[in-house]
């Protein structure tokens, strides 16, 4: 008999010694990938870096709209310059300074809308380092070129103020009546300031000096 309940007792220590190594199974939540928390959190962070400026949903697509108006309606003026430089359609259309003035509006109203977009004031941030002598000045613009409300009011910024250069170089070449403008003219609106390069190189060569793109000196007797 106390064989037996010897061997009983040494039956449950090795059951309790056994079940105390076993896995322990717990309940674990595991949240789906698809469960409206996931979702949301991820996505929200997922668009915040693909797009470090989130445009308003009325904003967006005035944006897109000024951004393309500010992209080809210069071109035409371009082409007026270019081809048809001494017309009287190209004097009414480019003459004034109208056009220029109807785009810089649109480029305005771009301005406006990004920087009143949530975060629209991030570049500012980044043009302090941008102007920061301690910092790289290429590494900054690169971050601000990384945010779309950016690039929206910089790529009509440099279209305009080229076609405000193209208009002087224009206006200079009718005056001074200097050939080959052309050529300047269409460097300007492709790369900018290398065609007003070309312009003064060409100039210089035909004999009509530097231009002065609108100066006059005066006597000293009238300052």
């Amino acid at each position: 008999q106390k064989t037996c309940t010897h061997m009983r007792f040494s039956v449950l220590a090795l059951a309790a010694t056994a079940s105390a190594f076993a896995p322990v199974q717990t309940a674990l939540r595991v949240t789906p990938l698809h469960s409206p928390l996931r979702s949301e959190n991820d996505d929200s962070l997922n668009a915040h870096r693909a797009r470090p400026v989130a445009l308003t949903a009325a904003g967006a697509p005035v944006i897109d709209a000024l951004v393309s108006l500010d992209t080809f309606a210069p071109q035409f003026l371009w082409v007026l310059m270019v081809a048809a430089p001494r017309s009287s359609l190209t004097a009414r259309v480019m003459g004034p300074i109208a056009p220029v003035i109807a785009l810089s509006l649109a480029h305005l109203a771009i301005v406006l809308l990004a920087a009143s977009a949530p975060g629209g004031t991030e570049p500012v941030k980044i043009f302090a380092d941008v102007f920061d002598p301690a910092q790289n000045q290429l590494d900054g613009m690169v971050r601000l070129f990384e945010v779309r409300d950016f690039v929206a009011e910089e790529w009509p910024h440099v279209l305009i103020w080229d076609l405000f250069v193209g208009r002087a170089i224009w206006l200079d070449s009718l005056e001074r009546d200097v050939g080959f403008t052309w050529a300047a003219l269409l460097l300007t609106n492709g790369i900018g300031p290398p065609g007003l390069l070309l312009y003064v190189t060409i100039c210089l060569l035909s004999g009509r000096g530097v231009p002065s793109m609108g100066y006059r000196p005066r006597d000293r007797a009238e300052y």
